[in-house]
């Protein structure tokens, strides 16, 4: 995801159109974690979701703050300052300051739905949860509760589906065809996405749960079944990555806002902002979860 964001800046314009399959892959893999983690007990599941998701946000929103009080009217700074720390939308329609906070506005939504979930008893709750996950993508609108659909949100349930399907069926697969089904998975995205760009933003929505949101489903069923044949990654600098991930994804807007009024030069100078950009992030992400 931060790849195909830096590729959009003038600056670091690469011809890179991918890299948003990263959140449907988040999605799935949230859906599928959350699922076993909470399958031999779920107390103050909720409290601690929150305290995950929520300190590490609020810490990146307040350094990006930092930036905003420097460049604009500090009225006008600290009101776009609060209301991101709520994920809130400026009545000017100016995003959060973090505009990926977008995707933890679902992952919240779906804490909140397996969280109730859990109160019928781990063996229920995915169950409970796809259920209540197609109704809250779909059944708002259609009771006049939301002006829109929320179709990504069945990631979540591919996901849940996935630990469905891993859970009842203790023999994993062979070793190589899990590995087919992940490099094939993961090639298909690679495919679609660029086809995504620039669709309107129900129509996209839709198709992107087929075209991005099954194929991630499928490389984490591969990789599930890859790690119980004994083929997992136990690279300490991958590991770490791992750890940091979600720090990376917090951490590249402000990255890259610093380049945000440079000039695009010529194609050697923007695939050296590209790297660059890349590598103090992931630098960044590193320190800090230190």
């Amino acid at each position: 995801m931060a790849t195909f964001h830096f590729a959009l800046i003038p600056a670091a314009s690469v011809p890179w159109p991918y890299g948003s399959f990263g959140v449907d892959l988040f999605f799935v893999l949230s859906g599928f974690i959350i699922a076993w983690s909470t399958r031999a007990g779920h107390h103050g599941f909720l409290m601690h979701r929150a305290i995950r998701v929520l300190p590490a946000y609020w810490i990146a929103t307040g350094l990006f703050g930092v930036i905003v009080l420097i460049a604009m009217p500090t009225e006008v700074a600290l009101g776009w300052l609060g209301r991101s720390l709520l994920f809130l939308h400026g009545t000017d329609g100016r995003p959060p300051l973090l505009f990926v906070g977008w995707t933890l506005v679902y992952v919240l939504v779906f804490y909140l739905l397996y969280a109730g979930a859990l109160r019928a008893g781990p063996r229920h709750a995915p169950f409970l949860a796809i259920a209540a996950l197609l109704v809250v993508a779909y059944g708002g609108r259609l009771i006049g509760v939301a002006q829109r659909d929320w179709p990504l949100l069945i990631e979540f349930a591919f996901g849940l589906a996935t630990f469905l399907w891993v859970d009842r069926r203790p023999t994993p697969f062979p070793p190589g065809a899990a590995l087919a089904l992940v490099l094939v998975a993961a090639a298909l995205p690679y495919l679609l996405e660029p086809g995504l760009h620039g669709r309107d933003g129900g129509a996209a929505g839709q198709i992107r749960v087929a075209a991005l949101g099954l194929p991630a489903a499928a490389v984490v069923l591969g990789l599930v079944q890859l790690e119980r044949a004994g083929l997992a990654l136990r690279s300490r600098p991958v590991l770490a990555l791992g750890a940091a991930s979600y720090a990376l994804y917090l951490l590249h807007p402000i990255v890259f806002s610093f380049v945000l009024p440079v000039a695009p030069g010529s194609y050697a100078r923007r695939f050296a902002i590209f790297i660059l950009l890349l590598a103090i992030t992931i630098g960044a992400s590193l320190a800090f979860c230190a």
